[in-house]
């Protein structure tokens, strides 16, 4: 129960004209600077539990980067009754959990290597939003074995990290694909912050974090479940070339709902839409401008077959072989970058499954193997989705 003070200050939050940026500073707020389209698009995943059809999102980087740090504010700003915090999953246990334990809830997966092993029941929640398993047990009337079903209904948000290149396939086509931002000018960043924190501004801001989730919470508990309906709908294009833009597309359509409903105190709402409950918030076009603005590249990347952290490191090995006669060593990257040789091996495995990079010669050298790598060519350019901008969509509707 929310005090009138605590309802006045929750509803001031979701009146905001910059809900989305005010998500964004406090977030910095918590201590996790940078990752500006990241954290909102993952706020909104966390919101999207509340809603028919849950988002999920799948956080890549390299160990270090900051993946926990981004995800522990995303959590901290849920209320505590509508987060499950894994940090390893078996094959069947999912299948035996109590009712509701899952339903509507945010589940953040600490590191995805726990969660490996329940993939298959992941991806069914993910789609059906539900699980049925048959499994044997003792009656113990009779001692007699007997077949039991245990179903599990839930609709969940689900955000997991890795430190894997890429996903799985199956994983993929279910979620967003994040990547961090694993530039020096966002090291100097966090630095900057991990700095701040140890002084005095830093203790006042720790006190702040306190009075910010709170705020937070009180807000998500006052978003009411009404369904969102998008009129223009019929107006928008997305790409059909790939098999896959089938679930992209959905998602996309689900990102406009998603920021509909946390804006649904600033939405308009019609009566006689829902037969459930009467109401239902209408997005407006707004709600595609965030869309557009947070997922378009996202989605793009998801159909190219080189993702953005592997051209990075194609850029950065090209400028490197170019320098000397076209052809570059392990050796020398992981040198001339600083970098761990875990990295080094699995961005060069990469862009030579891929055929971006060639072996260009193996021989002996001392006790070991030499191995050299040429360029064969450059990646693909960025794939361009072909969305209407937020301009021509209000044009449509003019």
């Amino acid at each position: 129960t929310l005090t009138d003070a605590e309802r006045e200050e929750a509803l001031a939050l979701l009146k905001r004209a910059d809900l989305l940026d005010q998500v964004a500073r406090d977030v910095d707020a918590l201590g996790f600077v940078g990752e500006e389209t990241t954290k909102r698009l993952l706020y909104l995943v966390a919101i999207s539990r509340k809603l028919p059809d849950p988002l999920s999102a799948i956080v890549l980087s390299q160990s270090g980067a900051g993946k926990s740090g981004l995800t522990e504010a995303i959590e901290r700003l849920t209320p505590p009754e509508d987060v499950v915090l894994l940090t390893r999953l078996t094959p069947q246990s999912l299948y035996y959990t109590e009712p509701g334990f899952l339903d509507r809830k945010l589940v953040i997966v600490e590191e995805r290597y726990g969660s490996v092993e329940a993939d298959y029941s992941i991806r069914v929640l993910q789609s059906r939003g539900k699980l049925i398993a048959a499994a044997p047990v003792k009656d113990p009337q009779t001692g007699n074995m007997r077949t039991k079903v245990f179903t599990v209904e839930a609709r969940a948000a689900f955000i997991e990290a890795t430190t894997a290149g890429s996903v799985n396939h199956e994983n993929a086509t279910r979620c967003f694909e994040l990547t961090m931002d694993e530039s020096p000018e966002q090291t100097r960043r966090i630095h900057e912050r991990q700095r701040l924190m140890r002084t005095e501004r830093g203790l006042a801001l720790r006190a702040e974090a306190d009075a910010i989730t709170r705020r937070h919470w009180n807000a998500q508990r006052l978003l009411e479940p009404l369904p969102v309906v998008i009129p223009f709908a019929d107006k928008l294009s997305f790409p059909s070339s790939w098999m896959r833009t089938r679930r992209d597309h959905a998602r996309f359509l689900n990102l406009i709902e998603v920021s509909a409903f946390l804006h649904q105190h600033q939405r308009e709402r019609r009566g006689g839409l829902s037969s459930r409950s009467g109401d239902a918030i209408v997005a407006s076009v707004e709600d595609y401008e965030v869309a557009y603005a947070l997922a378009a590249s996202v989605l793009a990347e998801t159909l190219s077959d080189v993702r953005k952290l592997l051209r990075e490191a194609y850029e950065r090995i090209r400028e490197l072989s170019l320098k000397g006669d076209g052809t570059v060593s392990r050796r020398e990257i992981r040198e001339a970058l600083a970098l761990p040789d875990s990295t080094v091996r699995r961005w060069l495995s990469d862009l030579v499954e891929l055929e971006y990079l060639a072996v260009s010669e193996a021989g002996s050298q001392g006790a070991g193997r030499l191995t050299r790598y040429r360029l064969v060519e450059r990646p693909r350019p960025d794939v361009q989705l072909g969305l209407l901008s937020p301009e021509e969509v209000r044009a449509a509707l003019a």
